[in-house]
């Protein structure tokens, strides 16, 4: 169980700026952390990676560069050496930066498919050096950094204490959030806003720069949704507010929760209550999910924790936000992720579309019935019933996407 203090620990671990796709992101961390350690020229770049920050880097566009890929990420970090920046080191990209990138041309990239959580080792060699680093769990956590025969950080049996707080909110039920999130002094939460406001700068950016699929959505939310998902998929240089390690994750539970709460005219305390419930719901989803599924956990987790908030936000009581997680178990569950790219706005608008029936349902009393499918008498068991499905029902998806998207 986490107590007050720790809820608002991990809102502020999780809930934080990131500039570009995070799994880009996280390969150039990872090399960054390897390259800074080194006082030589970089002569050759080693990556492995599991198959879901393979395919979810293959498309993503990379903030201050005109070109995608893990290749062109890995490289970027190792030239960067900027770890320090954490989740925004692709801020740093100058001219001389690119130049450096365009001219290198031996890094490997490669899927280690005996890795099924988030993984990235990332090697450097030099003439006389060599340097490893390894990010695991979260795209931030770096379990291992050696030079040469020196080990600098050996984490990897160390459980960190973002994922202590996790293991915490694993274990309590959805009612027990709820009342944690009622206990919640507002101004110990007011930083939740920041994210409202990078996001909608994101959708701004996305209308003044024409991008494509922007203008094609009369619907306000729809269309301030997909304009900040799109941004950020084509390489934006501005940053997103993540949630649970995505940025655009944050974007699906941030954006749709204020833009109602705005049409609506409802009070800045509840909207924050609201982001918050609907924050810890999509880290603890996630937590059983996991972070790179073969199924869209920006729908399947983001989605399900915006609409609960949502019936939250209204005024709905514990039994009818259980309701709008068993409805949108019952109506999301199974869209696959095919990785990272523009196309993801449209994922997220079903998703959103989806969240907002469901809640209205919900505040109706109208959950669908236990017995639908994957459904079940509990929020609870609906979300475990979703791991399930996408760990072992699903375990052979992203090979199949990945063969499709190397054709």
């Amino acid at each position: 169980m986490l107590n007050k203090l720790e809820c608002i620990q991990l809102l502020k671990q999780d809930v934080i700026p990131a500039l570009g796709c995070t799994e880009p992101v996280c390969v150039a961390l990872c090399l960054a952390h390897a390259s800074k350690v080194l006082d030589e020229e970089i002569l050759s770049i080693e990556c492995d990676v599991n198959i879901g920050i393979f395919k979810n880097g293959m498309s993503a566009g990379i903030p201050n560069f005109e070109d995608v890929g893990l290749k062109y990420a890995a490289t970027l970090g190792a030239f960067l050496k900027n770890p320090e920046k954490g989740l925004k080191l692709f801020e740093d990209i100058n001219d001389e930066i690119k130049n450096k990138v365009y001219k290198f041309k031996d890094t490997q990239i490669h899927v280690d498919s005996s890795q099924t959580g988030l993984y990235v080792k990332g090697t450097i060699h030099t003439q006389n050096q060599t340097s490893t680093c390894i990010i695991k769990d979260e795209h931030t956590n770096v379990i291992y950094l050696s030079k040469n025969n020196a080990i600098l950080i050996n984490n990897e049996n160390t459980l960190n204490t973002q994922s202590s707080l996790i293991q915490n909110l694993k274990q309590m039920h959805i009612s027990d959030i709820v009342d944690l999130v009622n206990e919640l002094d507002v101004d110990d939460i007011e930083f939740l806003y920041d994210g409202v406001k990078m996001n909608l700068e994101l959708a701004d950016y996305a209308k003044d720069h024409n991008l494509p699929l922007s203008s094609s959505f009369s619907s306000n939310l729809i269309s301030i949704l997909t304009s900040a998902i799109e941004a950020r998929l084509s390489g934006c240089p501005l940053s997103t507010m993540s949630s649970s390690g995505a940025g655009t994750k944050g974007i699906a539970l941030i954006l749709p929760i204020h833009i109602v709460a705005e049409e609506e005219h409802i009070a800045k305390e509840k909207e924050l209550k609201a982001l918050a419930l609907g924050h810890l719901l999509n880290r603890y989803i996630n937590s059983y999910i996991g972070k790179l599924s073969p199924m869209c956990t920006c729908v399947m987790a983001s989605s399900t924790a915006c609409s609960a908030a949502l019936v939250y936000m209204f005024g709905g009581n514990k039994d009818q936000i259980g309701y709008t997680i068993k409805n949108m178990t019952g109506t999301v569950t199974g869209m696959i992720c095919d990785g990272g790219k523009v196309g993801c706005s449209l994922k997220v608008s079903t998703g959103t579309v989806a969240a907002l029936i469901c809640a209205k349902a919900a505040l109706n009393n109208a959950p669908v019935k236990d017995s639908d499918g994957i459904v079940a008498s509990s929020p609870e068991k609906c979300i475990q019933n979703m791991a399930y499905l996408s760990k072992h029902g699903m375990k052979d998806v992203d090979t199949t996407i990945v063969e499709i998207m190397k054709k």
